[in-house]
């Protein structure tokens, strides 16, 4: 969602995410969270490399998980 401007700590989003390998991107399910953490942008501009960027949002899932995400992959709730 490049779009919008960055969620904040302590919004709830939905997000796509899967640890299925095996799963297209475009098959990955929703699920709901709250945004813990976020990172910034990480560009190559603020790293100084273009490889292993990091996620932008750390989500705690409603599912006790902590996932790590990036914009295209979350949405308000």
């Amino acid at each position: 969602m490049d779009t919008q401007q960055p969620f904040t700590v302590g919004a709830r989003v939905k997000v796509r995410y899967s640890s299925d390998p095996e799963l297209a991107r475009e098959q990955w399910p929703k699920h709901s969270g709250v945004v813990k953490e976020d990172f910034g942008d990480q560009t190559t501009a603020v790293t100084e490399r273009s490889w292993a960027l990091a996620h932008r949002y750390a989500v705690a899932l409603d599912d006790g998980r902590l996932v790590f995400i990036d914009p295209a992959d979350i949405e308000p709730a």
